[in-house]
């Protein structure tokens, strides 16, 4: 640091507060400063920042596992981007569908004195219980799982609704809804309801505003994908058959996953039917839709807006004390492209493949 100093012409405390508080440095000084650090390739040593800060500059991520669903990937990728650019380490641990795993990781986040801890999601309250009693703040994405902590959501409704609302237009009536059974996800209802009840709500008053058919026969309910984690298509597969083997079939999908779209294109494909030509589908994450053939129409969610913002909330509840947690919820959109059509070029197929 006293060779960067020497070299911009400035003290070495000037140096530490552009590395460490650049806002309290003018324009100009901290220019002279960045060049220096650029020419000298300087880095701050990390453990030296802890002893002078009280803190370790880790956070801790404990996300969902990228091989059940890839959209955490992308979610993983955005919040630890995020973090870099403030200046943290991100540790990161995934869990499938086993509870103990998420016990072990927050345990080794404790031992590693992170300054706070994301979770996206939370399965069960008593996985966040130890690092509240640590005093290690919490950040909860996407479902939360208790209360008193900052959350970073984004509500499905927008997103549901214009999907709907297209599909109704492209003269859909008989609009399938398939998601996550509430049953077979006992979450806390924190704040109402649970991400498989505010789903599904949200798509059965998008029907009542569009004029779709309000039936819940057309309603598939399931898991997202199997307990054991392997085949990550196949549920979507199982209520693909079940959809097909209704009386009167609905023309259109709309999946509350891009795994459970994988497992409708599999199936569709096996019984030589297409879309968007005889069945319009629309998922939701936009994870691996626009990889899928065809390129499908999803739901997504603005992940750079919520790494921001989990972000800034680890670093507002370790700079204030006492801490008053936040609440951001953003709105999902529909991101279209070449998996719908009008219901003109669907119906006759199908019934046609029933008989």
């Amino acid at each position: 640091m006293g060779d960067v100093a020497k070299m911009a012409g400035v003290s070495p405390a000037t140096v530490a507060r552009v590395l460490y508080e650049p806002e309290k440095v003018g324009e100009a000084r901290r220019a002279k400063v960045q060049a220096a650090l650029d020419a000298t390739g300087y880095k701050p040593n990390v453990v030296a920042r802890g002893l002078r800060t009280s803190r370790s500059w880790k956070i801790g991520l404990i996300i969902v596992d990228g091989r059940l669903n890839p959209y955490f990937v992308n979610l993983s990728q955005a919040i630890r981007l995020e973090a870099m650019a403030q200046g943290y380490t991100v540790l990161t641990f995934q869990y499938g569908s086993v509870n103990e795993p998420v016990a072990d990781s927050v345990a080794q986040l404790i031992q590693h004195r992170v300054d706070a801890v994301i979770f996206a999601y939370a399965l069960r309250p008593e996985d966040i219980a130890p690092l509240q009693a640590a005093n290690i703040p919490v950040v909860q994405v996407e479902q939360e799982a208790v209360g008193g902590t900052d959350v970073v959501i984004c509500g499905p409704q927008a997103g549901i609704s214009d999907a709907v609302a297209h599909l109704v237009a492209l003269g859909h009536r008989r609009i399938a809804f398939m998601g996550g059974d509430p049953a077979a996800y006992l979450r806390p209802r924190v704040s109402g309801q649970t991400m498989e009840e505010e789903r599904l709500s949200a798509f059965r008053a998008a029907v009542a505003q569009h004029g779709a058919d309000a039936d819940h026969s057309l309603e598939v309910l399931g898991r997202y994908f199997s307990t054991t984690g392997e085949d990550p298509a196949k549920e979507g597969r199982v209520m693909m058959q079940k959809i097909l083997d209704m009386p009167a079939p609905p023309t259109a999908i709309l999946a509350s996953s891009d795994m459970l779209v994988a497992g409708i294109l599999q199936v569709l494909s096996a019984r030589g039917l297409r879309v968007p030509q005889d069945f319009s589908v629309i998922g939701f994450d936009d994870s691996i839709a626009p990889l899928l053939a065809p390129a499908v129409s999803s739901i997504g969610r603005p992940l750079g807006d919520v790494a921001k913002a989990a972000i800034a909330c680890v670093m507002g509840a370790i700079d204030d004390s006492p801490h008053r947690p936040l609440r951001h919820v953003f709105p999902t959109e529909l991101r279209l492209r070449d998996s719908t059509a009008p219901l003109a070029g669907a119906a006759r197929p199908l019934s046609a493949a029933k008989a």
